[in-house]
């Protein structure tokens, strides 16, 4: 439930720290790195209805218990979560889950309890780069406070991967509060590589004052997150609307509507995986004393 969410690092405290900007820099670079200039079935990652899905298999699958049935990761499930949240219809969600079998990020398995159920997993290629992908949430927060810093998931500790997943579950409602409170990113995150476009721009002139505009090629970002150059600049004209940018033939100028729209995005991202970090971390120590091993649920049935 949202309510039981108590923030132990507030998204204000990260904002006014020093060296946000530092942190905000490292964030566009790793996002970039990941997404921009990638084969076609990475391109298919950035898209808002299919990073979600992609991210609720593996926190399903971490939440996996054989003995209890409401934690089995489904196809049902799965379309009723994005159903509730807004992100997908359930013949979308199966769409894109097909997608992601093919390429092989997604397998299907049923369990010993019931031969009738398919249930879902991610492949060794999917967790790798969700692994890659908490770098990218985790390098600012270690960059802002090295002392203790996050080096598990800096490392790709994979016993940490599997705990943080775990207890993401508890952050999807918190997280869409916080999107849909935020206009900017309400905006652009729904939309076709929405989010990276956004974030391209903010790496081109997001230290801009609102009077910047350096010359943008809507061809050039639509081939690097695969999209057309129609698709970028129908967006960037709708965003224009809503007052984030200001075009002038291929000058683009982000407005600081839209700089503080996304630094905000930011520090409740940054604010969430703290407290993620902290919830995964004191699992693995109690975990440690009790002498198990946490190994993921679902490998006795695969």
């Amino acid at each position: 439930m949202v309510g039981e969410i108590r923030l132990v690092l507030s998204a204000d405290e990260i904002l006014a720290h020093p060296h946000f900007g530092t942190a905000r820099d490292i964030y566009i670079r790793e996002m970039l790195e990941l997404h921009e200039n990638q084969p076609t079935e990475n391109r298919l990652l950035i898209d808002g209805g299919t990073a979600s899905i992609f991210f609720s298999v593996i926190i399903m699958n971490a939440g996996y218990q054989p003995h209890v049935r409401s934690t089995w990761p489904t196809m049902q499930l799965l379309k009723s979560q994005m159903e509730t949240h807004g992100i997908a219809s359930g013949r979308r969600t199966h769409d894109i889950v097909r997608r992601l079998i093919d390429l092989g990020y997604i397998t299907t398995f049923t369990t010993q309890r019931d031969r009738r159920s398919t249930l879902l997993a991610p492949t060794d290629k999917m967790l790798a780069h969700d692994q890659r992908s908490l770098i990218v949430y985790f390098h600012p927060l270690h960059a802002l406070f090295p002392d203790p810093g996050y080096p598990e998931p800096m490392r790709r500790d994979r016993a940490f991967h599997r705990v943080a997943r775990e207890v993401s579950i508890a952050f999807l409602a918190h997280a869409q509060q916080f999107i849909r409170a935020n206009p900017v990113i309400t905006f652009f995150l729904p939309r076709q590589a929405g989010h990276m476009i956004l974030t391209k721009l903010m790496h081109l002139c997001g230290d801009e004052d609102d009077h910047g505009v350096p010359k943008v090629s809507f061809v050039r970002i639509g081939d690097s997150f695969g999209v057309s150059r129609t698709h970028v600049r129908k967006l960037l004209r709708e965003a224009e609307s809503f007052g984030f940018v200001r075009l002038s033939g291929d000058s683009v100028a982000v407005t600081p509507a839209c700089r503080s729209g996304f630094a905000r995005f930011l520090a409740d991202t940054m604010a969430g995986n703290d407290l993620v970090y902290r919830l995964a971390m004191a699992k693995l120590a109690s975990t440690a004393v009790a002498g198990t091993q946490p190994a993921g649920p679902a490998l006795a049935d695969l």
